[in-house]
């Protein structure tokens, strides 16, 4: 049984690329860790490339240079030196090309190795199918075997495959003549046909050992990270709990146990915070719970916290729905200190839920964002704008029906009261504040939008949107940054993706209008039912400023 808590100061389908890169060809689909794993992957394999094409292009030119005074008929040493020095030239060229990294894609891949393939198995005809010299074709598949493109392993492994067959099946059988540097004269029928047979075993052996290697490595690699994107959640759990244990209720005897306050006998304390505390209390007369929050007496003679805390007497007051607690009197102490009687509330706020938790179902999601987008809906109408939405301050009663309420509205700016008390200043808590927020400036509604989306990433993925020990750098993220991908930490419809990156938009201007608009989305999203303008215009937000990546120039403002 807890009573609201006390206020605190801070504590579409992407366009593609017009060539396929061995890179992903949008952001949109991982975080900022998995394409770094991606990248540094690509740039592993490209240095292996050029460390093989050095190699082929050395052995190309010796074999090329030795080619004009090795036996065998001229025409086939001739074919035979052109395509060794066609395989250099090619070598060469696709050094200079592997100067950027980023010019290694796919298509390149496959195409060099359907073409040193070919011209290895032609070079292999001249020296010998049945010799030792056809097993250098197994370092073509192997290396090309180990590449990210599948189509390229695939490709160079069945151009040597079917090529090597052709021939080497052709001369056992006598169809093509044996003009090679090690000619099979004198050779048992069987023992070329075994060998026809063992190449081609070696080779499907070779390929499926490179490929069965670049799986294991990407196993490995797809394991640490998915070991380091739940460390991160751990440490973005631990650093949330940190910031709530400042604000943990605690049960106990408080310095007004046992007073009477207005028409309020007072008794357990329930908790505390920076500006005061929060009292379980009956009316002396209709033994009515109540909950009171009386601000500190070494505060009371500082003006403006106390202009404050009657603010969010007013605030509260003016809001009238059954998802924000009723406040029964507003008033002051002997002792000048001003107080607050409102609805005793049963139960325990979102923090606490997601703490045992980790995370919330989607089912209970939209629910929350649709109870809460309410009360949203009411303090919007009531000229109130929130500001401090966050975990600790939605609240879910064990009475039945169970139902989402908003607390605290310490920190809340009244548009009508004509009070400069916080305005335009960056007030708020640092993970769950909007952009405009941060610069102290254009607050309104949409501000509390943002935050009740920033919420519903918490309690989808299991962590905030934005996290850190430092609120500086908290703070910079929320203007610069992009929360991880939601699918490299849970599973969700994509429509839900989308619907969350609208609902946490940079710019206010790119949001939802409102906050029942957005818990409707969400609703539709879930089902996978989001309309076709905010699938576009998600998408469109996505490719412009996708999740896990950072801006280093400032976001234009809302």
């Amino acid at each position: 049984m807890v009573a609201p808590p006390v206020s605190q100061r801070p504590s579409v389908t992407p366009s593609q690329p017009p060539r396929q890169s061995l890179l992903p060809p949008t952001p949109v689909d991982a975080d900022a860790s998995a394409l770094k794993t991606i990248a540094t992957l690509h740039s592993e394999e490209v240095t292996r490339a050029r460390v093989f094409f050095r190699v082929i292009v050395t052995i190309a030119l010796l074999v090329a240079l030795f080619t004009p005074f090795l036996p065998g008929p001229l025409w086939l040493r001739i074919a035979s030196a052109a395509l060794l020095t066609g395989v250099a030239v090619l070598g060469t060229s696709l050094l200079f090309v592997l100067r950027r990294e980023e010019r290694y894609t796919s298509a390149l891949a496959t195409s060099v190795g359907v073409t040193c393939a070919t011209a290895g198995v032609g070079v292999i005809y001249y020296i010998g199918p049945f010799s030792a010299g056809a097993m250098v074709l197994t370092l073509g598949i192997y290396f090309f075997g180990l590449s990210q493109s599948a189509g390229a392993a695939r490709s160079t492994y069945g151009v040597v495959a079917v090529l090597y067959f052709v021939a080497s099946a052709c001369v056992a059988a006598h169809v093509l003549p044996d003009l090679s540097l090690f000619p099979i004269a004198g050779v048992a029928p069987r023992a070329l046909w075994f060998q026809v047979v063992m190449s081609q075993v070696m080779f499907g052996t070779t390929f499926y050992l490179a490929r069965s290697s670049r799986r294991a490595a990407d196993r490995a690699i797809e394991q640490a990270r998915r070991v380091s994107v739940e460390i991160g959640q751990r440490d973005a759990l631990l650093a949330e709990a940190r910031v709530e244990l400042d604000r943990a209720l605690r049960p106990g005897e408080g310095r007004w146990s046992g007073q009477v306050v207005g028409a309020y006998r007072l008794g357990e304390i329930l908790g505390r915070g920076g500006m005061g505390e929060v009292y379980r209390g009956e009316h002396a007369h209709t033994n009515q719970p109540v909950a009171v929050k009386l601000l500190h007496p070494n505060l009371v003679e500082n003006v403006e916290h106390v202009r404050r805390f009657m603010r969010e007497a007013q605030a509260v007051a003016a809001v009238q729905s059954r998802h924000v607690p009723q406040v029964y009197e507003v008033g002051s102490t002997q002792g000048g200190a001003p107080f607050m009687a409102m609805e005793l509330l049963e139960g325990h706020d979102l923090g606490w839920h997601l703490r045992k938790a980790e995370r919330l179902d989607v089912v209970a999601v939209v629910e929350l964002c649709e109870q809460v987008a309410r009360a949203l809906a009411v303090v919007r109408d009531a000229g109130v704008v929130h500001r401090d939405l966050k975990p600790g301050n939605l609240f879910l009663t064990d009475s039945i029906p169970r139902t989402w309420k908003v607390l605290d509205f310490g920190l809340s700016k009244i548009l009508w009261s004509g009070s400069s008390l916080t305005q335009d200043q960056a007030v708020g808590t640092p993970s769950y504040m909007a952009p405009e927020q941060i610069k102290g400036k254009n607050v309104d509604h949409l501000a509390d939008l943002y935050a009740l989306a920033a919420i519903a990433y918490r309690a989808l993925t299991g962590r905030p949107p934005f996290y850190g020990e430092k609120i500086a750098q908290i703070l910079f993220d929320v203007l610069y940054a992009q929360p991880p991908h939601p699918a490299q930490l849970v599973k969700l419809p994509v429509d839900m993706e989308l619907v969350l990156a609208i609902g946490m938009a940079k710019r206010p201007a790119d949001r939802f209008a409102s906050a029942e608009e957005f818990a409707h989305s969400m609703r539709l999203a879930a089902r996978g039912e989001l309309d076709d303008d905010a699938r576009a215009h998600g998408w469109s937000l996505l490719r412009s400023f996708p999740w896990g990546t950072s801006r280093k120039a400032k976001p234009a403002a809302g």
